[in-house]
C-alpha cells in the first residue's frame, strides 16, 4: 500500500509518525509469522489430510501463501531501509496473494466429483495466460517505468479480490462438509480484510486530508489478517487432529454386532 516514506524508525512516543512506523512493523511481523505457520500446514494437508489429487490447488495455495510471505518481508524492509522501489514489492506481493489464492479456490470449485455438474466459464489454460498477463505486465512496469506498477496493481487488486471473494463463497457451498469447504472457510475472511483495506487505501488516495484513516484502517485490517491466516493453520491442524483421534486408543471401543453393546 501507498504511505507516506519514514526514512528511518526512532523509539520516540511523542512522534506520531514514529508510532504508526512501530505498528506497522508489528503488523507485518505477525502477518508473516501467521503466513509461515499457515505455508507449514498447508504443506501438511497436502501431504497426510487430503485423499485426493490436487496437485493444481496446492499449488496455487502454497504460491499465494509465500506472497504474503513476500509481502511481510518487503513491507519490513521498506520500513528498515531507504530504497523506494521496495514499496512496489509490497504492492505486487499483494496483488499475487490475490490472484493465486483466488485460483486456488477457483480450483476447488471446480474439483471432483461436484465439478461434473458445472460447466467452466473459462478453459484450465486461461489460468495460465492470466498469470503470466499480470506476471509480465507487473514486472514490465516495475523494469520500464516504475511508477506505473500503481495502475497495474490498482487494476489487479480490484479484479483479483472480487474473483476470490466470488469462488470462495461458491466453493464453499458446493463443497459443504469437507475439507475443501472448512479451509475455504476459514481463508475468505482474510481475503475480505484484505480487500477492505485494499479499497480503503484506493479511495484515500484520491482523497486529500484522509492519511490517518488509510493508516488506521491498514493497521487493523493487516492485524486482522495475521489473526485469520493463522487461524486456518489452526483449523488444518484440526482436521489433521480429527483423522488422528478415528484411530485414538484411549477413546475407542469396539462395537459388538451381536448384541449391539459397545465392549
Amino acid at each position: 500500500m501507498v504511505f507516506a516514506r519514514i526514512s528511518s524508525i526512532t523509539f520516540d512516543a511523542s512522534d506520531p509518525a514514529t508510532t504508526v512506523a512501530i505498528g506497522r512493523l508489528f503488523a507485518y511481523l505477525a502477518m508473516g509469522v501467521a503466513a509461515v505457520v499457515l505455508l507449514y500446514y498447508a504443506v501438511i494437508y497436502v501431504r497426510e489430510v487430503l485423499a485426493v489429487e490436487a496437485t493444481t490447488e496446492q499449488w496455487y495455495l502454497l504460491i499465494g501463501i509465500g506472497a504474503a510471505i513476500v509481502y511481510a518481508a518487503s513491507g519490513v524492509a521498506s520500513l528498515l531501509f531507504e530504497p523506494a522501489w521496495i514499496g512496489r514489492f509490497v504492492d505486487g506481493a499483494i496483488l499475487f496473494f490475490f490472484l493465486f489464492i483466488a485460483l486456488a479456490i477457483r480450483a476447488m470449485y471446480h474439483d471432483q466429483p461436484a465439478a461434473g455438474d458445472r460447466s467452466r466459464l473459462l478453459p484450465a489454460w486461461a489460468d495460465y495466460v492470466v498469470i503470466a498477463g499480470f506476471v509480465a505486465a507487473w514486472w514490465g512496469t516495475f523494469l520500464v517505468q516504475t511508477s506505473a506498477t500503481r495502475l497495474v496493481v490498482a487494476v489487479g487488486w480490484v479484479v483479483t479480490s472480487a474473483w476470490a471473494v466470488l469462488y470462495g463463497v461458491r466453493a464453499v457451498r458446493v463443497h459443504e462438509g469437507t475439507t475443501f469447504a472448512a479451509l475455504t472457510r476459514h481463508l475468505l475472511p482474510a481475503i475480505v480484510c484484505v480487500t477492505a483495506v485494499v479499497f480503503v487505501d484506493l479511495v484515500t488516495n484520491h482523497v486529500a486530508g484522509y492519511g490517518a484513516l488509510a493508516d488506521a484502517a491498514w493497521l487493523v485490517g493487516t492485524s486482522l489478517v495475521a489473526a485469520f491466516l493463522f487461524n486456518t493453520a489452526v483449523a488444518i491442524r484440526q482436521q489433521g487432529g480429527e483423522l488422528e483421534r478415528m484411530y485414538d486408543w484411549t477413546t475407542w471401543r469396539d462395537q459388538s454386532f451381536d448384541d449391539g453393546s459397545l465392549e
